[in-house]
């Protein structure tokens, strides 16, 4: 069952009475109330791995996102949607048939950016006073609050709609005319229905099983010692052993013909990836050996997928200029090497555009595919011969060659040679296009 993590403000925990019988079949609530914003950094670092997810207010979202950029699990934030506003802002129309919408005050978060659609439906001159802050700081009660007062007390407007229900209290104490607006127990069962759903599409991907190749880096036993050749097989053993237990991440260890595999899940490989970003293993493992190994991960929903792409994943690793760990999803992803500033996403498979390119341009899918990704990360399609070669594990010469022969088939171009040094020859800048092709 979904665990759904739910921040809310103190004062709007009645709005939510009825909602977590409503959708306790495939979910459990916890709910997580907060007086002032700067209490959500805890609630959501002290729960975030008891849920499978959370639901913040607008408020608390825009909070969190300043301060972290993103977040560590699934995080949602449940709104006024644009029909129940609207729904809203006719009731009022109706019981109030002379009210001027340029005299109304919205402190929606939201509403800074698309005006809540009202720009379509309302001249300029009769558009609501909106919010005014640009950032969301622990003080925006008392920021937004005195935005309504003195708004009301100068005159200039008839009445608040507010979303903030901190603020209730004193508004009415102040007299100054307002509507609290929540999203109705309907609307937020259906949102809730719509991310729980999500959620279970998610942890069921991370159910997924998560296989791990490892193999020592240099295994040609007959150029060593046989007992030298046990002794390392040895101490990779230990060693696997002891960073399950030291990174608390369990896996089930099993030896094979000069390897090692680890059968675990995709939440775990998650987990000791942070999120397929850096292998902590490597990490680990190349402080504590004094040889080195190669690590590939495979994913998939059966044990015999899963051990072939974790196989495939180990094999780009030997092949590679220098040991890296790679991970080859249940959709042919290629991710690696892990942690490194060269660190490509591709396809291992293609699609009939990537074939006819190829076959244009006389470049196999796989480099092909590598260079996109490549023109996709560092978001320009300009580069010299030396950064395509570190981007794709390759010499020099070899980027050059495949330049060359972007170039001839009018795929590249030479933008200008830069002069780095005095002495030596100038690098050429290529500009890379492919549109237009396959």
């Amino acid at each position: 069952m979904i665990r759904l993590g739910v921040m809310i403000a103190q004062h709007s925990l009645k709005e939510l009475k009825t909602v977590p019988d409503r959708v306790q079949e495939s979910c459990e609530i916890v709910m997580l109330p907060y007086q002032r914003l700067h209490e959500t950094i805890d609630l959501y670092l002290q729960n975030q791995q008891h849920v499978d997810g959370f639901v913040l207010t607008e408020l608390a979202y825009h909070y969190l996102t300043e301060k972290w950029g993103k977040f560590p699990i699934p995080t949602y934030t449940f709104q006024v949607s644009k029909q129940e506003f609207y729904e809203k802002l006719l009731q009022i129309s109706l019981s109030n048939r002379n009210l001027d919408f340029s005299r109304i005050y919205i402190d929606f978060i939201a509403s800074q950016n698309n005006f809540l659609g009202l720009k379509q439906v309302l001249n300029e001159k009769d558009m609501p006073l909106m919010v005014s802050f640009s950032q969301v700081t622990d003080q925006v009660y008392e920021e937004v609050l005195n935005e309504h007062i003195q708004l009301w007390q100068e005159g200039k407007i008839d009445l608040s709609l507010t979303r903030l229900s901190n603020i209730v209290e004193d508004l009415v104490r102040h007299e100054v005319p307002h509507i609290f607006l929540f999203p109705s127990p309907d609307s937020v069962v259906q949102q809730f229905e719509q991310i729980i759903s999500e959620l279970s599409l998610i942890k069921l991907a991370e159910s997924q099983i998560a296989i791990g190749h490892i193999t020592i880096g240099n295994p040609d036993t007959g150029k060593q010692n046989i007992n030298e050749w046990e002794f390392q097989q040895m101490l990779l053993h230990k060693s696997l052993l002891e960073f399950s237990t030291e990174q608390k991440v369990p896996f089930l260890i099993q030896k094979s013909s000069g390897s090692f595999e680890l059968i675990s899940s995709y939440k775990e490989l998650k987990t000791l990836t942070h999120n397929l970003s850096q292998c902590l293993l490597m990490s680990y493992l190349g402080k504590v050996l004094p040889f080195s190994v190669h690590i590939g991960w495979g994913v998939d929903n059966t044990m015999y997928k899963a051990r072939s792409n974790a196989q495939s994943a180990n094999n780009l690793s030997v092949t590679s200029r220098s040991p890296g760990t790679y991970v080859v999803t249940d959709t042919d992803k290629i991710i690696g090497p892990l942690g490194e500033g060269n660190c490509l996403e591709y396809l291992n498979g293609v699609n009939k555009s990537i074939q006819r390119i190829s076959k244009d341009v006389e470049i196999s899918t796989l480099q092909l595919q590598k260079i996109m990704a490549v023109i996709s990360k560092t978001e320009s399609n300009e580069l010299t011969a030396e950064e395509l070669a570190y981007h794709l594990d390759v010499t020099v010469r070899s980027a050059n060659r495949i330049l060359n022969r972007l170039e001839e088939k009018g795929v590249a171009r030479i933008l200008y040679k830069k002069q780095e040094k005095l002495r030596g020859r100038p690098k050429k800048i290529y500009q890379i296009q492919f549109a237009g092709k396959g």
